[in-house]
């Protein structure tokens, strides 16, 4: 039926805020910086897990005064320039393939493209769902047979971007593996709902690159990167890392770094994965941090996919 769609993403929904007083997932750790009313009303000294979340994942203002930091004291490239800036003034709230970084997920051997997640915002006190892809599907599904024969299974809908394209041509993105930049084509957009998982994906043209890399994410914005793995900058995540801080499993401790921005030496894209396929861990994730004065992490971007289903805890 025509809302047949939207029942199972409400159902979805509802599952997954089950368990609101979960502390501090990445995706409520970056709500509560970035929402003021999601502060705690009163002026209550900050536990020790608090003040790691706040303190590793900035709020949007914060964000931006790192980035300007980090090109007022280093001597980027025009592109990488271009992509800072873009980074800084980024609103959340575009489709995920114009996002100045999103990641690339393989799932199974036949699927591999670039993954987005719905945002949770607090609104009266319930975390509501809210993505522009979740939108256009809405308005557009109009198959009259039960979906529930999709649950568990992505679904494509083949016809949709060209809903909000303004040319028929498959738009290009670039992305980004290991260990080097190419471009490539959105195809399709796809949904996946399962009781405990959901996201949206974006299908690529995958002969332009080789089962064998590694992708791991996209951009409009072409960066200039220095392919190389540091070891103190992974020393500086473990040490980093606070298992006590978190309620779910997460492969955070496992993040090792690919790529630096070039003319940097502070500002690192790093990764947890399981190559080839993204199964083996329970939260593959991808990120860009920066490495402040104390060596400690914060994290400018950061995704990843829950495979443990910590939503159905």
């Amino acid at each position: 039926m025509k809302y047949k769609l939207l029942i199972v993403f409400s159902l979805l929904a509802l599952n997954s805020c089950k368990n609101q007083d979960k502390e501090k997932t990445f995706q409520e750790a970056h709500i509560s910086a970035n929402n003021p009313n999601t502060e705690n009303i009163s002026e209550q000294p900050m536990s020790d897990c608090e003040e790691y979340w706040k303190n590793r994942y900035k709020n949007d203002s914060l964000k931006t005064e790192y980035i300007n930091q980090i090109i007022s004291k280093n001597k980027l490239t025009v592109n990488n320039l271009i992509f800072l800036n873009a980074l800084k003034s980024e609103k959340q709230n575009d489709y995920a393939f114009k996002q100045v970084l999103s990641p690339i997920f393989r799932l199974s051997n036949t699927e591999i493209g670039i993954l987005t997640f719905p945002k949770y915002n607090l609104i009266e006190n319930k975390f509501i769902p809210v993505s522009k892809e979740m939108d256009l599907i809405k308005k557009h599904d109009t198959v009259p047979k039960n979906t529930m024969e999709h649950f568990g299974k992505i679904k494509f809908y083949p016809i949709l971007l060209n809903s909000i394209l303004n040319t028929s041509a498959k738009p290009k993105t670039y992305y980004y593996t290991t260990n080097k930049v190419g471009s490539t084509q959105i195809m399709e957009l796809g949904a996946y709902v399962d009781e405990c998982l959901e996201y949206f994906e974006y299908s690529i043209d995958t002969t332009t690159f080789s089962k064998n890399d590694k992708l791991l994410f996209s951009s409009p914005f072409l960066i200039d990167l220095i392919f190389e793995n540091n070891p103190q900058v992974d020393l500086h995540i473990l040490n980093d890392y606070k298992n006590e801080c978190f309620d779910c499993p997460t492969n955070l401790n496992l993040q090792k770094s690919f790529a630096k921005i070039k003319g940097t030496n502070n500002l690192y894209f790093v990764y947890a994965d399981s190559f080839p396929i993204n199964n083996e861990l329970d939260t593959p994730s991808r990120a860009l941090i920066y490495i402040n004065e104390n060596n400690e992490p914060v994290y400018l971007w950061y995704e990843e996919i829950d495979l443990f289903g910590c939503s159905c805890l």
